[in-house]
């Protein structure tokens, strides 16, 4: 790739990117949702590792394509760690009728800033080899404090709450089992721990709940989703422990584990594929508007 073409193509993605930011902050702006500005400045360091990643393909910064790869799976891990703290102890909450945990302040920030100063860090390889572990070790144990807060154990029998408690879960245990080994390549296959299930496996558990209430349908009455979120989470076990365990293995347990996560999304795709191209069923056309609640104000559709 020339020089012109990176140009134009990290501009493009990073305008892109600025549009999305500037949408975001303009509708916080306008729901005086303030606790939700966050969402800009994260969008802003988006941009930074997307010119990064370009820059390293001409050799001009001092750390590799690789060091930036890894700084985004930390951007979503601050993402993920952040929007997940906030709506997955809320949906149980709301859904089994217990009071939601408030959030602890030292435990919040225990659990978050590590993982903004391991992106940062992944641009630096010596100073990240150095503290990266101790990080990780230190948000590994707030995050799983954090989670047990949100009393998972009451919510076994709702799949749309229980995937979302169990998939989040990869994220504190691929942070403990990250900090722990001294293996390289077992410490880099935990990496999918966090990758293929809190990251996929989140994704798949809110879109199925997201699908059902944004097409007018009761959240809790859809198409019974379990097999799919045990096989996202199978698959996140077999493609981290398994491969750490047996890497003699490797390749027939990276085809097992991406044939259950192909198989999670197909069951998505089936079930409600139709929902997302037909009208909503209680007739009402979608449109965005504020509401105001006790909690504050939200956006909805």
């Amino acid at each position: 790739m020339d020089a012109n073409a990176s140009v134009l193509i990290s501009s493009i993605e990073s305008l892109f990117i600025a549009l999305v930011a500037y949408e975001v902050g303009f509708r916080v702006y306008r729901a005086k949702g303030w606790r939700n500005l966050f969402f800009v400045p994260l969008f802003m360091l988006a941009i930074f590792a997307n010119f990064a990643s370009y820059a390293t393909i001409k050799g001009m910064p001092p750390f590799s394509s690789s060091a930036v790869w890894q700084a985004m799976l930390w951007w979503f891990t601050l993402l993920l760690s952040i929007m997940g703290g906030r709506v997955i102890p809320f949906f149980a909450a709301r859904r089994f009728q217990y009071d939601k945990p408030q959030p602890v302040a030292w435990l919040e920030w225990a659990a978050t800033l590590p993982l903004l100063a391991l992106f940062v860090l992944s641009f630096f390889p010596l100073s990240f080899a150095t503290l990266g572990q101790p990080l990780m070790l230190v948000a590994g144990v707030a995050q799983l404090a954090r989670w047990a807060r949100w009393k998972p154990w009451l919510t076994l029998s709702e799949p749309l709450v229980w995937s979302l408690m169990l998939t989040y879960l990869c994220l504190p245990l691929s942070l403990l089992s990250r900090g722990l080994l001294s293996n390289a390549f077992a410490s880099h296959a935990m990496l999918h721990l966090f990758a293929v299930g809190a990251l996929g496996g989140v994704v798949l558990a809110m879109i199925s709940r997201v699908t059902m209430g944004h097409t007018g349908r009761a959240i809790y009455k859809g198409p019974n989703m379990s097999i799919a979120f045990v096989a996202v989470i199978a698959a996140a076990v077999i493609r981290s422990v398994g491969v750490a365990l047996w890497p003699e293995h490797m390749f027939i347990l990276i085809d097992v584990s991406a044939g259950l996560w192909t198989l999670a999304f197909a069951m998505y795709v089936f079930y409600f594929g139709k929902m997302l191209v037909t009208p909503r069923v209680d007739g009402i056309r979608g449109k965005l508007q504020t509401q105001k609640t006790s909690r504050g104000w939200f956006f909805c559709v």
